[in-house]
């Protein structure tokens, strides 16, 4: 009898030792150290309710995330300034969420010093910081991080869809620029993808305006606020419209550029055929997009209106909601420096309509969606490094083998 008790005394302490081992940072976690029965009040920041994107994202979180995980998400309006997210978050802080999540990014900088001070955990979902904003805030204890398409992703994304068109002796080109009137870097970073691949194809001594390098071709964008149409040795940008200003003169600007003569491919930064579609109608011209998994875009694949898609899938934003998670809880995932989280994760590619459909079947599932609740769960407990590991392995391919 002594033997035994003395064997389920030693068993206890390793129980408890191993207990009081599970919690912490996340680095080296194996056995985990949150409180999953206890209900997280999160807010979740808007921007859009409109865009495919948005509303793909908003569904995964509203339809799938919140029944499976003991939270309870409260949505703002739809901000519009970076004085509507300092009051949305205000009122989130009122009412006790623990957490918050911004789809909104006026003014990121201050959501997060409002968070730190309030003592409230935040987080980005599908974007990042600059670098020097980074280093600002990577060591404030209550931002959890962001992840998104890095920069350098932004601009592969651009650099292969071009590639895509000129390795089949495509010509010429025309850009939408979307955003890059605004400045804003991402579409910036995608029209210097585009450009760079044209200086590649352009034959010996090729330039865009002098710049012939990817860092020189980004720093003359920022300059100008757009692109202009010119040759890149060989190779031909016939058309450009940027912005969204949606006058009769940017219609009439859009119209002239789907009628250009001899115009083969249009490069869109963001979505293309909502713009363009009508335009090429009973042509052979294509569009290339940049935007989401959602079934209009699948539409207009069949309809011969768009031609190749780099969309963002929803369930991308599931790591993020771990990570906020899992600090909310008890339990941030922090770099070995303890810094918060900076992580890069790309696009899902389709060329066709059949590839789009077997993507969009999985991407709309809320049975099944790309990343389930079994998937989700295991980074619950998992180290930085595995963290890292887990959404750097965004592929389409990849990701259904983790199920």
């Amino acid at each position: 009898m002594k033997k035994f008790w003395a064997l389920l005394l030693t068993v206890a302490m390793t129980l408890t030792m191993l207990v009081g081992c599970g919690g912490g940072s996340g680095e080296g976690t194996e056995a985990g150290g949150i409180d999953t029965s206890k209900t997280v009040k999160m807010g979740i920041l808007i921007s859009d309710a409109t865009s495919a994107e948005a509303l793909a994202f908003q569904n995964y979180y509203r339809e799938y995330i919140g029944k499976q995980y003991n939270v309870e998400l409260i949505y703002s309006d739809v901000l519009v300034d970076a004085a509507g997210e300092k009051s949305a978050v205000d009122t989130m802080i009122t009412n006790n969420c623990k957490a918050i999540i911004s789809f909104s990014s006026f003014d990121r900088a201050a959501q997060i010093q409002q968070c730190q001070d309030a003592g409230v955990y935040y987080a980005i979902a599908t974007g990042t910081l600059t670098e020097e904003e980074y280093e600002t805030y990577k060591g404030y204890e209550y931002y959890v991080g962001a992840i998104g398409p890095s920069l350098d992703v932004e601009f592969q994304t651009g650099y292969d869809m071009a590639k895509h068109y000129l390795d089949q002796g495509k010509t010429n080109f025309a850009i939408f620029g979307g955003a890059i009137p605004y400045y804003t870097e991402m579409h910036i970073y995608r029209a210097a993808g585009m450009l760079t691949a044209m200086v590649e194809a352009g034959g010996e001594g090729a330039n865009y305006k002098g710049a012939a390098d990817a860092g020189a071709i980004i720093g003359q964008i920022f300059a100008d606020g757009g692109v202009d149409v010119t040759s890149i040795g060989n190779i031909n940008i016939v058309g450009y419209v940027g912005g969204y200003d949606m006058t009769d003169a940017w219609w009439g600007a859009v119209g002239q550029m789907t009628g250009t003569a001899g115009l083969e491919v249009i490069l869109a930064v963001g979505n293309g055929s909502d713009f363009f579609g009508t335009g090429i109608a009973n042509t052979d011209i294509e569009i290339a997009s940049v935007d989401a998994y959602a079934e209009t875009y699948g539409e207009a694949m069949k309809g011969d209106s768009l031609h190749y898609l780099a969309g963002k899938f929803s369930a991308s934003i599931g790591p993020i909601f771990v990570a906020t998670y899992r600090a909310a809880l008890g339990d941030p995932v922090r770099t070995a420096e303890g810094n918060a989280l900076a992580l890069s994760q790309g696009y899902w590619i389709a060329t066709s309509a059949d590839e789009f459909d077997t993507y969009y079947s999985v991407d709309s599932s809320i049975e099944s969606p790309a990343y389930t609740k079994d998937v989700l769960d295991t980074l619950l407990t998992a180290s930085y490094d595995d963290f890292a590991k887990f959404v750097g392995a965004y592929s389409f391919e990849e990701i259904q083998a983790m199920k």
